[in-house]
């Protein structure tokens, strides 16, 4: 976990500066598990606690008949690391419990990893008790402060509020953006009838909106962006509004489409070979094929994963090869052997396999590739040749003798005559 720290974290210093004016608003910053690393001066007086004793102790400002649903909800927030909102009571310093609305805001690194929630939780208790509706201030200060897109719209999806980083990211003011479909037509045409789909779906069930898509800036390129929202509810349970952002996912995604775009040269390539191929991890439990071993085979990944080759070894020579591959893995060095696999049609033919271990930055092995080339006429060839050189020794050795037999005669012969 992060180190707690009382120093207002980089942003916006007007944001900022907002923020702290108003006292209802209890500003707070956290690491990717949830414990606080900021709060702001307001949520410290509110609380009665420091930074320090925040971020250890903040469990026990929870009200008791609250504590197991806010248990969950941390949780759900850290695995999925989506945009939450949640309502609760917490412990003010005079331990008085008052109703607040908490929303939080996952910010992502370079990698696409979480790295830090940004948090902002007003006081509801007087709204809930006039059982009055939401007035906006669960987003409006924050909105300026964090790096997405922040927008609303009513029930119907009718949008009637951007931030200013929506403005200068696509060069349209609020007038020009409020709207049912505005925003749709600043998608990509490839992604606009999918988006439209998604977030009707959304609208139609009240379920978390969450799409991937690429927006148009104001210099006309195109970028990607995590789109999420969710609805906020009255008392009722009616949804009176829906909080959303878009978060620029473009260098993360461009990583993943040129990773996925050398995946698939690697497996055109993996099938092209007349090999077949195979990876095993560290520990030699074969986790790919490429498609030419399940062609001869005729097996499946489910079939062959792990140590499901030793299936389609010839059972004369199956525990001789699991014994020199467990020796290879063991000393991390280039394994090579001969031995017969079984044909998708019960034929055995020969393969000569030969596998290379794969190492990390530090010397350690993190996974074997291996080839299996099918030596089957070579074998049968080397057979022939052994047989006809086995012939030829016969032969010579024979006629050897014949001569060895045909010397001891004449000399015999010669011998009478003297």
């Amino acid at each position: 976990m992060a180190a707690a720290t009382s120093e207002t974290p980089d942003f916006s210093s007007a944001a900022v500066s907002r923020i702290s004016a108003s006292e209802s608003t209890l500003l707070s910053v956290s690491d990717a598990f949830g414990t606080p690393i900021y709060a702001s001066p307001q949520l410290l007086r509110f609380t009665g606690l420091s930074l320090e004793e925040l971020a250890t102790g903040w469990p026990a400002l929870v009200h008791p008949l609250d504590g197991e649903r806010v248990a969950a909800h941390v949780q759900q927030m850290v695995e999925n690391a989506t945009m939450y909102q949640i309502e609760w009571r917490i412990r003010r310093h005079d331990g008085e419990y008052r109703w607040v609305r908490t929303t939080g805001y996952p910010q992502l690194g370079q990698d696409g990893k979480l790295q830090q929630w940004i948090t902002s939780t007003i006081d509801i208790e007087e709204q809930r008790n006039s059982q009055g509706g939401g007035s906006g201030e669960d987003f409006s200060f924050l909105a300026e402060l964090i790096p997405q897109l922040v927008w609303t719209t009513d029930p119907t999806g009718f949008h009637t509020y951007f931030n200013q980083r929506w403005t200068n990211y696509t060069g349209y003011t609020l007038a020009d953006s409020v709207g049912p479909d505005m925003w749709n037509n600043l998608l990509h045409p490839d992604d606009q009838a999918r988006a439209r789909q998604v977030w009707g779906h959304s609208l139609a069930t009240g379920d978390f909106y969450e799409i991937e898509y690429r927006f148009k800036s104001k210099q006309g390129d195109y970028r990607w962006f995590l789109g999420q929202a969710i609805p906020v509810r009255n008392a009722a349970g009616e949804i009176e509004k829906w909080f959303g952002t878009c978060t620029d996912i473009h260098d993360q995604k461009m990583q993943e489409l040129a990773l996925r775009k050398r995946e698939q040269d690697f497996t055109t390539l993996a099938n092209a070979i007349p090999q077949l191929a195979w990876m095993a991890d560290e520990t030699g439990h074969i986790f790919w094929y490429n498609e030419r071993w399940f062609r001869f085979t005729g097996t499946d990944l489910a079939e062959m994963q792990g140590w499901g080759w030793q299936k389609v070894h010839h059972p004369d020579y199956v525990g001789q090869v699991t014994e020199t591959w467990r020796q290879a893995l063991a000393a991390g060095k280039q394994w090579e052997d001969t031995f017969p696999l079984r044909r998708h049609d019960g034929e055995y033919r020969w393969f000569l396999s030969r596998a290379l271990p794969v190492y990390d930055d530090k010397g350690q092995v993190v996974r074997w590739c291996g080839t299996n080339t099918d030596v089957t006429e070579q074998k049968l060839l080397q057979g022939q040749l052994e047989r006809a050189y086995s012939d030829l020794e016969a032969k010579v050795m024979f006629r050897t003798l014949d001569l060895e037999r045909e010397v001891q005669e004449l000399r015999q012969q010669l011998d009478e005559k003297s």
